[in-house]
């Protein structure tokens, strides 16, 4: 009897070691670094598609391992004409597994994008909706994702058209990004 009531004593305490322990382990913030790189590819082999590349810093925050928040911030340069500068925003939500805890992670979702192409004082401003996905793994501290992105590309599209009005195109926007994160 004795030997039972010092297991039954033991209970509660190794549970309260494993709580804490899984509490620890929630980091639902982030605040990252990353490349980034967009490509809009036209149905016209006359019209070169756009490549850009650069960097992009992005803030996190999941509300359970399974739904989460990004946005981001990108600075990007036409990989041919390096004149032609690329900025903007990407706002998502995800659903998936792993978002805040320790261990793999696989999410998928959606949201706005806003992107700004400047040339010189010649400016333009493509947004609208996106799918995105990604999957990634949650060290203690450190956060490593692999991000895919779909853009609407009828501003895209439109642009190309108004430029070259006697050959319309259609087009299809992709972004991606590689993105090293703290977590806290």
């Amino acid at each position: 009897m004795k030997h039972v009531s010092a297991f039954l004593l033991l209970i509660p305490l190794s549970l309260n070691v494993n709580i804490a322990s899984a509490a620890e382990a929630v980091k639902p913030f982030t605040i990252g670094i990353g490349t980034y790189a967009s490509t809009i590819a036209y149905d016209d082999s006359l019209l070169k598609d756009d490549e850009l590349s650069g960097l992009s810093l992005s803030f996190g925050y999941a509300v359970s391992d399974q739904f989460a928040f990004r946005g981001s911030y990108f600075s990007l340069e036409h990989d041919d004409f390096s004149d032609l500068e690329s900025k903007g925003i990407d706002l998502l939500g995800y659903f998936g597994t792993g978002l805040a805890t320790h261990g793999f992670k696989a999410y998928i979702g959606g949201g706005f994008f806003s992107d700004k192409w400047q040339l010189g004082p010649v400016s333009e401003t493509f947004d609208g909706l996106q799918l995105s996905g990604g999957i990634g793994y949650n060290w203690d501290s450190v956060s490593l994702d692999f991000i895919l992105g779909i853009r609407d590309a009828s501003d895209y599209e439109d642009f190309a058209n108004q430029a070259f009005p006697f050959n319309p195109v259609s087009a299809v926007a992709m972004s991606g990004s590689l993105l090293l994160s703290y977590r806290f």
